[in-house]
């Protein structure tokens, strides 16, 4: 009988070469896939996708981003609000959603990029 090898090691070395999480770019293209890395670990048991999101969602609190910050990239990302429709209900400019997702963003690497370096951001 044959014997079934998945190399987790190699999955895990992929998701980290497309969402390095401590750099900017690899938290907007984890924001933008993040209903594809759900659905990553909820139906097919995607074990490299679920630490991703562990992580990043430990990063997210970490980061201590402001209340708007979190609402906003909840609206934009994880509701699919567009920027124009969160600004309207939030009653300020799309700019300002715009500013209130880039800070986050840079917020939640810095954090990252800190632990990868060892330094205690509690």
């Amino acid at each position: 009988m044959g014997t079934c090898k998945i190399d987790f090691s190699a999955k895990q070395k992929r998701f980290d070469e497309t969402y390095p999480i401590d750099k900017e770019r690899g938290i907007y293209a984890l924001l933008l896939n993040v209903h594809k890395l759900r659905e990553m670990r909820f139906r097919r048991g995607d074990y490299a996708a679920s630490d991703l999101l562990t992580d990043f969602t430990h990063s997210i609190l970490e980061a201590d981003l402001t209340v708007r910050q979190q609402l906003v990239i909840y609206l934009v990302y994880f509701r699919g609000f567009t920027q124009q429709e969160v600004a309207r209900q939030l009653s300020i400019t799309q700019q300002g959603v715009s500013d209130h997702i880039n800070a986050a963003v840079a917020r939640i690497a810095t954090v990252n990029r800190k632990k990868e370096q060892g330094v205690n951001v509690a």
